[in-house]
């Protein structure tokens, strides 16, 4: 018999490459402070925790932005910066997903935010025949949507709670070691994914195991 019935995704670095640094690159750029400045200040900055759970709106987070870095530059300027991190959607992802669907329930969890959502659709629907994220998956959940984040457990818990799915029988991946360890405290199962690595190999090594 089947135990796991349901996969959770991780987005950025499971299914759509990340590349933080480009981001970080792009604000050096706009601001004239160093790249080490820019990352120390986006590892410290809660105003970026507080956009993920959808706690400001695009405005106050771009003022934030002009804010922190002494920026001059306008919305759509900002928005590029932003969404540089934002890389390609491998194709055989895709597919894995669609083989996936047919024996599993299939959800996104991601922490993201109100410009990068309309960023990656507009990736995903230039890239393939989706529209939106929801079009390829059974069920999406975004931490801005929510105003929840990983890796608090609330977060985990609303989702099992949502898509009506009991802990022991989901398998969660990600990225970030932090977010899987909350997850597993819940009894889920987990799997680390390298960034941009790709998930099916050690994806169905992990189904085997368990």
């Amino acid at each position: 018999m089947q135990k796991i019935k349901t996969i959770i995704f991780d987005l950025g670095g499971v299914i759509i490459n990340l590349y933080v640094e480009k981001t970080i690159s792009a604000f050096a750029q706009l601001s004239g402070l160093s790249e080490k400045e820019v990352e120390k200040a986006y590892l410290s900055a809660d105003v970026f925790r507080q956009y993920e759970k959808g706690m400001i709106s695009n405005a106050e987070f771009r003022e934030s932005l002009r804010d922190k870095f002494n920026l001059k530059a306008n919305d759509a300027e900002i928005d590029k910066a932003w969404n540089a991190m934002l890389g390609e959607i491998p194709n055989d992802r895709i597919e894995s997903i669609k083989s996936l669907k047919q024996n599993y329930k299939c959800i996104v969890l991601s922490n993201t935010n109100a410009i990068h959502a309309t960023a990656f659709h507009e990736i995903l629907s230039n890239s393939f025949s989706y529209q939106h994220l929801s079009d390829l998956f059974h069920e999406v959940y975004f931490s801005h949507d929510l105003n929840q984040r990983k890796p608090d457990q609330e977060i985990y818990q609303n989702v099992l709670s949502l898509s009506q799915t009991e802990a022991t029988e989901a398998l969660f991946m990600d990225d970030g070691q932090i977010n899987l360890d909350s997850a597993s405290k819940l009894g889920i199962h987990t799997l680390q994914i390298p960034r941009n690595g790709g998930f099916i190999t050690l994806l169905e090594k992990k189904l085997s195991e368990i």
